[in-house]
């Protein structure tokens, strides 16, 4: 196999450093050579192998910033949807995937996965917002990239979730109030709510298998 090159979008909005490592982590452990490396030039995204959009924060903040550096969006827009390579969203990276988030007023996103981002509904009293700490993921959908992860427990910190417009593109589901996507999916695009980054040996197999993923 050839040297794999892994670009994590650096556009200042948390966690690159963390996500970076656990990605070395899980290559090292999958027996592949290449790099990863943080960037926020639009060359060198589009030419990557594999791409990782993290984020934590607010999504208004996060979008703001990820706009105002040129070509960026542009470039994450071409490998995901001309060049159809493989892109991960952690957290807040997954919902700037969204149509749009009515967090901090109506902004628009990315619209690499088609839904919007919306706040968690509380069916019970003693829950508390954000959503922070460990819960389980339960998969509705068999995919190479949760290989060997269902019903494991992975790190969440949000207040928002993400309502795809089509529930196909829902791989797995969490509970907390209410049942919400925990891991998104089209085609080439996949999404994660939870931190895999901070979720320790489950978070690191799922990275794996996102390395080793060819949709």
């Amino acid at each position: 196999m050839k040297n794999l090159s892994v670009a994590v979008v650096d556009y200042d909005c948390g966690n690159l450093h963390s996500a970076s490592k656990a990605l070395e982590l899980a290559m090292k452990e999958s027996n592949l050579s290449g790099s990863v490396f943080l960037t926020k030039d639009p060359e060198k995204i589009i030419n990557s192998d594999k791409l990782i959009l993290p984020g934590v924060g607010a999504f208004k903040a996060c979008i703001e910033k990820l706009k105002s550096i040129d070509g960026l969006q542009d470039s994450i827009e071409e490998f995901a949807l001309k060049k159809q390579k493989p892109i991960l969203g952690i957290c807040i990276g997954l919902q700037l995937m969204a149509s749009k988030s009515y967090e901090g007023g109506e902004q628009n996103g990315l619209s690499l996965i088609h839904g919007d981002v919306v706040p968690i509904f509380l069916s019970k009293n003693d829950l508390k917002i954000p959503h922070m700490g460990w819960n389980n993921m339960l998969q509705e959908k068999e995919h190479s990239v949760l290989n060997g992860l269902n019903n494991k427990d992975f790190y969440f910190v949000h207040s928002y979730r993400f309502k795809p417009k089509n529930k196909e593109s829902i791989l797995a589901n969490t509970n907390y109030g209410e049942d919400f996507p925990s891991v998104l999916c089209s085609g080439n695009i996949i999404g994660t709510q939870f931190h895999p980054e901070k979720s320790q040996g489950a978070g690191i197999a799922l990275l794996k298998n996102f390395l080793e993923w060819a949709p």
